[in-house]
């Protein structure tokens, strides 16, 4: 095998190893994909004024920012994008809180409860166990990710309210 070749493999396995920093770009796309069509009527109904459009108009950079941060935790391992990742891995458990709570109080289903239940909870739960186990983060580094990750969630849910 020739010697530039031996030296990429490493990288190739480091890259597969990485692969749950992609999460929370899943769980974003996946979990958007069963909002889009409802979210906007729904919140409308137990809020206020939403439409499908502004609702994709701020999803889509904010799909791009997760993207990016999941990717560059992925391929660099810095620990400002790996808290980053996790912050927004965070805010995705968060939001399925929100989700799974206002369709139980509301009595009308929440689009993004299936997702949030299914997709994003147990996605969190694995991503979190993987950094641990890993040691791509430390104990303050996750406290800091979490704090981020609720505060992001929070303006998320009082964007409602406005």
């Amino acid at each position: 095998m020739p010697a530039a070749r031996a030296a990429r493999l490493p990288v190739v396995a480091e890259a597969h190893a990485a692969w749950p920093f992609l999460l929370p770009f899943g769980v974003y796309v996946l979990h958007t994909l069963e909002e889009l069509p409802g979210f906007a009527a729904w919140a409308t109904r137990h809020f206020g004024p939403e439409t499908t459009g502004t609702f994709a108009a701020y999803h889509i950079p904010l799909m791009l920012l997760v993207l990016a941060c999941s990717w560059q935790a992925a391929r660099s391992g810095r620990s400002a994008w790996v808290v980053a990742a996790t912050a927004l891995q965070w805010q995705f458990a968060v939001n399925a809180l929100f989700h799974l709570t206002t369709w139980i109080a509301l009595g009308d289903y929440s689009p993004g409860a299936v997702t949030a239940a299914t997709v994003s909870l147990p996605a969190t739960a694995y991503y979190l166990t993987w950094l641990r186990r890993h040691h791509h983060a430390s104990t303050r580094q996750i406290a800091g990710a979490l704090i981020a990750g609720t505060l992001i969630a929070a303006a998320a849910i009082g964007f409602l309210f406005l």
